[in-house]
């Protein structure tokens, strides 16, 4: 390993730590400094000195041969910009293992390897534990880490309180197409927010710009495009494309996170960094419970989302990173008001129309798209401000694992509307046609996720606020 490598990721393990002791050395008094006492600095110096030079006797109490808990960093809590998580532990050779449903971590759990984005693990209980042989197993620690939603690539407003006058989401940045450098025809993309890696042409394409159109672009059922991500993993005598063994399908979630709601046609939020796109539908490996011989997919011609027969000729873009953990999370705060704990955003709990009380009583009522603009920029409700959902956040409270409408938890969200043309507004306008706006549809009498209607109709209504 080189020296400046090593010094770097010395750098990076000890940072939170270093951060610490830092700040506590600038808070403190050194006169006034107790050597015992973990709210001064001298403490942490102390007991580094003593793990850095072998000195395992205890310290003031502290147990020396016992693991340092893990450190989060950044600290957990709500973010409204893209950042990735890091656990570190001050240690040295521990190996951290952690677990993300809540259940106590230990060395059968997941081995912490490296940084993920807050975007993937967003909503989840996250515990991590230090192990290292010869010592105790370190106190757990844990975080949970909310993050907007994406912005929906809205830019034109259509009038006051939409999508793009309020532009509410985390800004997307993709890097632009890499080559791997040691297997040169291999190309991936990152996007910067969400912490996805793609493949960067579609399967069947090729080239830095995915101009090389042999053997052509793949075309087949939902089964053959599945097979052509996986076998990406055997490309290369077995190390995979671009040295990735971990290619598969997107997720209906991580395919939607690159739809641009601002485009008429091939609505791929950066062609640049993705090019190549087919004006077309692409495949998602998310389920379609309702029937198992559909499945969903995303139409760049259009921006729309449906589940059909997966026999469908479509086509795909694999992705080789982990995928996100997709656990809704929520929080009833007993006011009428209901915080996701995976974006951070607040919900009003019943549909307009609806009694405020805890089972949503009354029929909910439907009104037009200004009508709902101006309905939720009014609300007083829990002391917050209120606007109508974009795309992007509505969405967000969809559940693809259930079979039956309504598509969303019926617990916190009681009496939502699930009968047929029971569909939600958002703020976010159709582009190719502006007197039409997009709405989410919870029920399964249509399988589509989402899809647009006149802004004339009446359609229902849930604010948020964040």
């Amino acid at each position: 390993m080189k020296i400046s490598n090593f010094f770097s990721k010395l750098e990076i393990q000890f940072f939170p730590f270093i951060l610490l002791v830092t700040s506590l050395s600038f808070c403190k008094n050194p006169s006034l400094e107790n050597p015992c006492d973990p709210n001064h600095s001298v403490y942490y110096e102390i007991l580094l000195s003593k793990i850095f030079s072998g000195n395992m006797g205890n310290h003031c109490g502290a147990n020396i041969n016992k693991a340092i808990a893990p450190i989060f960093f950044p600290s957990p809590g709500h973010y409204t910009e893209p950042n990735f998580i890091t656990i570190t532990t001050i240690t040295p050779g521990a190996t951290i293992y952690i677990t993300t449903d809540g259940t106590t971590p230990n060395s059968l759990s997941t081995p912490y390897l490296s940084p993920s984005s807050i975007w993937r693990l967003a909503g989840q209980r996250i515990r991590a534990i230090a192990t290292k042989v010869g010592m105790e197993e370190s106190a757990i620690s844990e975080g949970t880490y909310s993050i907007l939603p994406l912005k929906t690539g809205q830019t034109t407003s259509y009038t006051v309180g939409d999508d793009a006058s309020i532009g509410s989401g985390l800004t997307i940045n993709y890097a632009e197409p890499k080559v791997d450098q040691i297997f040169p025809n291999d190309y991936t993309t990152i996007d910067q927010s969400t912490g996805i890696i793609w493949k960067t042409c579609s399967e069947g394409l090729s080239g830095p710009t995915c101009a090389i159109n042999s053997p052509g672009v793949t075309t087949g059922g939902l089964a053959t495009l599945n097979t052509s991500c996986l076998s990406l993993n055997s490309a290369n005598s077995g190390k995979g494309y671009s040295g990735y063994t971990t290619w598969r399908l997107p997720t209906m979630r991580e395919l939607l996170s690159t739809n641009d709601a601002s485009k008429t046609s091939v609505t791929i939020l950066n062609p640049t960094a993705l090019p190549g796109t087919v004006n077309y539908a692409y495949w998602a490996s998310t389920p379609y419970p309702p029937s198992g011989s559909d499945a969903w997919y995303l139409d760049y011609s259009n921006s729309n989302s449906y589940a059909t027969t997966n026999s469908n000729p479509y086509h795909g873009r694999c992705v080789a990173s982990l995928p996100p953990i997709e656990t809704l999370s929520y929080q009833d705060n007993g006011d009428g008001t209901i915080k996701d704990n995976t974006t951070g955003l607040f919900w009003q709990k019943c549909s307009y129309g609806q009694n405020n009380d805890t089972g949503c009583t009354l029929a909910a009522n439907s009104i037009n798209w200004s009508g709902a603009i101006t309905y939720c920029s009014g609300l007083s409700l829990a002391g917050k401000v209120w606007r109508l959902p974009n795309r992007n956040e509505l969405i967000s409270l969809h559940d693809y694992t259930k079979s039956v409408g309504p598509k969303i938890d019926q617990t916190i969200f009681p009496n939502t509307v699930s009968f047929a043309g029971g569909y939600y507004w958002t703020s976010t306008t159709n582009a190719p046609g502006t007197t039409n706006a997009w709405y989410v549809n919870f029920t399964t009498t249509f399988n589509n996720i989402y899809d647009v209607q006149p802004k004339s109709n009446s359609l229902y209504v849930r604010c948020v606020s964040q």
